[in-house]
């Protein structure tokens, strides 16, 4: 009779112990398990939503060609299974890490903040509210960002260098400084620019803008948008 009551408590105790690590599993954990993911996929962990539902997905980079897929990142729900949104990309790969791919930042589990990698920073954000499973809003934030440096790319520096190279290159490489913030239903923006990231000679312009993007309203509350001085950098000897 007491080796019977001592199995049952043993296996009453173990059963407790196995629920408990159910229970406490991480979102990032279970994620992990989903077999639903389609095989050409893997699951973003830091990407994952607070309540563990939804996620992105990058196609699994092929070591033996170093190709890119040409699959498009996703924005899905984990489970049961569904594409919410396939995430636009102009150029570069979207593999894990790649320059292109996809990232995401979470308030709560029904606003998501989604850009792109690039060689030097991160551009093309856009904001995704979701509700029953779906995306009920979008919006477009880099355009509205694209604008300011825009008007002084052409008026400070191309009025001045007209036959220089026309473009510029959003820089994300400062580790004190947080590109994209929520705060509440506002989201924090602290873009830099430039047109020699690489500090080759020539003209060098540089630009940055601060600002607070209101998501009620879709558009910014407030802006900084400081220009930087425009020099001479000359080769090195």
């Amino acid at each position: 009779m007491k080796v019977l009551i001592s199995s049952l408590m043993i296996a009453t105790a173990v059963a407790t112990l196995v629920r408990a690590k159910e229970e406490s599993a991480s979102p990032a954990e279970e994620a992990k398990t989903y077999p639903e993911v389609p095989k050409q996929y893997e699951v973003g962990e830091d990407t994952i939503s607070p309540d563990g539902r939804f996620a992105i997905l990058y196609p699994i980079r092929d070591e033996d060609s170093n190709e890119d897929s040409m699959l498009p990142n996703l924005l899905v729900r984990l489970k049961p299974y569904a594409v919410l949104k396939e995430i636009e990309t102009e150029n570069g790969v979207t593999w894990k890490g790649g320059r292109g791919a996809a990232d995401a930042k979470w308030n709560g589990n029904d606003w998501v903040a989604v850009w792109h990698h690039r060689k030097w920073g991160d551009e093309d954000l856009v904001v995704y509210q979701i509700a029953n499973d779906k995306i009920i809003r979008e919006e477009k934030i880099w355009p509205d960002v694209v604008k300011y440096f825009d008007r002084d790319w052409q008026r400070r520096y191309l009025k001045k260098y007209p036959k220089e190279k026309d473009s510029y290159t959003f820089r994300a490489d400062n580790p004190d400084v947080v590109t994209f913030e929520f705060k509440d239903h506002k989201l924090s923006l602290n873009i830099f620019a430039e047109n020699r990231p690489n500090l080759a000679p020539g003209p060098q312009w540089s630009a940055e803008l601060h600002g607070i993007w209101d998501l009620d309203k879709a558009k910014f509350d407030k802006v900084d948008f400081k220009p930087g001085e425009i020099s001479i950098r000359k080769p090195e000897e």
